[in-house]
């Protein structure tokens, strides 16, 4: 029987050690070794503790060493551990998220901006942006209106974060993900690799799971049987979707979600753009609409 710790194998026979291999005592290696196969790093072989068993076969001179060691070999394992846990979809989703974090809070402090220059001044139809760049070109020395100006400032740092944000999407989401990027959009790519939380997991969703995912709400209350089954959920934000009539959305939503499905599978497995996915998908939604345009005109 072999005990494989953190610096070296043990080979037992009827809980004796009979031999021992010792690793060479350099914490790259040992990370490499603990990254590819699990190894102890606590606990007891043949009932003597690791740190005795370390400095009893040569591998350090003091626990003091030794502790040092384990630490440094615990502080790299847990870098390595994150290193591979951030990958580019992680960091797409965590990009997503913000702009959606700065839309909702963007949104609360433009308000707020507003009723605050209303109270100071007269009502205006300037808002958002606009209004916070009108403010900050205000003259005067008055305090409250540095302290608009001051808010107004740090609004329009946050509409330049977002641009930011959105440029690192369009960017990079047709490098991870080139064929969902080219059917919904950089952005309502990167939001539905959000809520899927992975490229592997939107990838290996039905297309009719893809059609609802994000229609949170609606899909409760149809599952609670208060309300009809939902035809689209975040994918209403594709043109395709919210410029059709109403009675077409059911299908035009399914088509776009069959595709979007498809291209995640084909980003995931290849890599490789296939660009007859977005005229296929062009050439399904017109033929939708030609359909019901016959039937209305034969009707």
């Amino acid at each position: 029987m072999q005990v494989r710790t953190w610096f070296g194998i043990f080979t037992l026979e009827d809980e004796v050690i009979v031999e021992v291999e010792l690793f060479q005592k350099n914490i790259d290696t040992i990370l490499n070794r603990l990254v590819e196969e699990p190894l102890i790093l606590r606990g007891k072989v043949s009932g003597a503790d690791l740190c005795d068993l370390a400095m009893r076969y040569g591998f350090v001179n003091s626990k003091n060493e030794y502790d040092s060691l384990l630490h440094e070999l615990n502080i790299g394992l847990a870098k390595k551990q994150v290193a591979r846990a951030v990958t580019a979809d992680t960091r797409i989703i965590a990009a997503v998220e913000a702009i959606d974090d700065i839309d909702e809070t963007a949104n609360i402090l433009a308000e707020r901006l507003k009723e605050w220059y209303i109270l100071n001044s007269s009502e205006t139809d300037l808002k958002g942006e606009e209004l916070a760049r009108y403010i900050t070109g205000l003259g005067g020395i008055d305090p409250e209106i540095r302290a608009m100006q001051s808010f107004a400032e740090a609004l329009l740092g946050l509409y330049n974060t977002r641009l930011l944000a959105e440029e690192y999407l369009k960017e990079n989401m047709p490098v991870l993900a080139p064929n969902l990027t080219s059917i919904s959009g950089h952005i309502l790519g990167a939001r539905l690799l959000s809520i899927a939380g992975s490229l592997e997991r939107l990838a290996s969703m039905p297309s009719s799971t893809v059609q609802v995912i994000g229609a949170g709400s609606a899909l409760f209350k149809h599952l609670k049987g208060k309300a009809p089954s939902p035809k689209h959920g975040l994918i209403f934000r594709h043109p395709f979707v919210n410029t059709a009539p109403k009675k077409l959305r059911g299908k035009i939503a399914r088509a776009v979600a069959s595709k979007i499905s498809l291209a995640a599978r084909y980003d995931y497995y290849s890599g490789e753009l296939k660009e007859s996915l977005k005229e296929e998908l062009n050439n399904k939604v017109q033929g939708i609409k030609k359909q019901h345009s016959r039937r209305k005109s034969s009707g």
